[in-house]
């Protein structure tokens, strides 16, 4: 089994493009893609502040609903994707994408087969590959370290002179001082250690 990143650019009316503009101060996971014909739909997990506005503003091919106050569900009802679907024929399981203003970072599992499958299927596609190699599940970052990291990174936590304090982004939050530095630190800890080992 291997864990596979690929680097693309973001294609012209990215369904992904618009709900990241939408999204920008949450924190996003894709839960799955399936696949029919010539259409991809996705489901997003969705977590921050504003989910009801959110909801509000999605874009006609997406549906949501709130699973709390904090958190949604959205479906891509109908995505023609110039990568999802290479990638999903190749046998391949796209496990997140992530989306940086005009760049998508997929993140696939796939075993051999799949991998060269994949290398074919995106032949004359412009695409970096970042990382090849076994999954590493253990370190990875919790939804809530990357929220509270996405968030202080926005507020101007890690800026220099600092825009927000850890006392008013703990009260942001709505926990205590000291375990949101213990959060950062955790998370902070786990981003540095994946950085420095690919």
């Amino acid at each position: 089994m291997l864990e596979v990143q690929i680097k693309t650019k973001l294609p012209e009316n990215c369904a992904l493009a618009t709900l990241n503009g939408i999204m920008e101060s949450c924190v996003v996971r894709v839960e799955g893609f399936a696949r029919k014909e010539e259409v991809v739909k996705g489901l997003l997990k969705v977590k921050g502040k504003n989910t009801e506005e959110i909801l509000e503003n999605l874009p006609s091919q997406c549906e949501g609903v709130p699973v709390s106050s904090k958190e949604a569900k959205v479906l891509i009802k109908e995505h023609t994707c110039l990568f999802a679907i290479p990638i999903l024929e190749s046998g391949c399981v796209i496990t997140n994408v992530d989306v940086d203003d005009s760049e998508l970072v997929w993140n696939i599992i796939c075993d051999d087969e799949g991998f060269l499958s994949l290398l074919k299927n995106l032949e004359g596609v412009d695409f970096e590959l970042i990382y090849k190699g076994k999954p590493t599940g253990k370190d990875e970052i919790t939804y809530r370290e990357e929220e509270i990291l996405k968030i202080a990174l926005e507020k101007g936590y890690f800026d220099f002179p600092k825009r927000i304090k850890l006392e008013e982004l703990a009260k942001f939050f709505g926990i205590a001082p000291s375990t949101l530095s213990e959060i950062l630190r955790r998370g902070q800890k786990k981003v540095l250690e994946k950085y420095f080992k690919s």
